[in-house]
């Protein structure tokens, strides 16, 4: 009986350790990222963008055939050389760092401007761009850091940019905003101040790498599961299932 009951604790204890590690390394602060939620054609919880507007010059849509996953993606057609954008804008942690990715499709983009991308409002600092024809999906990611007092940010997944206009389609799915202890070492990365100053920082800008708090999402898991741990033990030592002697357990 006491072994059933040992077996029983550490499988509880080991299921705890496993939903945090689950539960924290999964966290999306997107809305709607895989745009599986839609109105007349067009993804909840985003919209949208374009640089001098005109009628019948882009076009904004969701489509099925060929997801990444799920059933819809979106696209972005550029009739007309322009900057065209899907946006939304996102609650985050200031003084904490984020990794913006997601997976990106081309046709016909120009190779010779910037391609599809994502980005935040406002800055120049971008993801790696997609251009050309590519039919099968690219990941691309963007690290962001923010500053004392930033609780938003505005990101954007386009075609073309600031000074890059651009035609052709760019198709994106499964768009993943989630905060990691650190920025990897040497990556550039959007950082994004209380006074809306943004920089682009790399390896050369050492004074500008953000804190490493590698660890922190570990020991709230751990804590989790011990306390959970603890309550289970302290159910079946007063209800007699488990015998241990009070002075092991500190009970009187």
């Amino acid at each position: 009986m006491l072994k059933k009951m040992i077996i029983s604790i550490i499988s509880v204890a080991l299921f705890c350790v496993m939903f945090y590690q689950w539960a924290f390394a999964t966290e999306n602060f997107l809305q709607n990222p895989s745009f599986e939620d839609t109105n007349n054609n067009m993804p909840i919880g985003w919209y949208t963008w374009v640089w001098d507007y005109k009628p019948g010059i882009v076009e904004f849509f969701v489509e099925q055939e060929g997801s990444r996953s799920g059933q819809n993606y979106v696209t972005i057609e550029n009739i007309e050389a322009r900057d065209s954008r899907f946006f939304q804008e996102v609650a985050v942690n200031s003084n904490s760092c984020y990794k913006f990715s997601g997976w990106i499709k081309t046709e016909n983009v120009k190779e010779d401007v910037l391609g599809a991308n994502l980005s935040l409002e406002g800055i120049t600092v971008r993801s790696r761009d997609i251009r050309g024809t590519v039919d099968e999906w690219q990941y691309t990611e963007l690290y962001i850091k923010t500053g004392e007092g930033v609780n938003t940010l505005k990101l954007s997944l386009g075609l073309g940019g600031y000074g890059n206009l651009n035609t052709g389609k760019a198709s994106f799915d499964d768009m993943v905003l989630e905060e990691v202890d650190s920025i990897p070492e040497g990556e550039n990365f959007a950082f994004i101040g209380n006074s809306d100053i943004v920089s682009e920082s790399s390896k050369d800008e050492q004074k500008s790498e953000p804190e490493n708090t590698e660890g922190k999402y570990t020991l709230v898991w751990f804590t989790t599961s011990l306390v959970v741990l603890v309550i289970i033990l302290f159910y079946y030592y007063r209800t007699g299932k488990l015998k241990f002697s009070s002075a092991f357990l500190f009970i009187p």
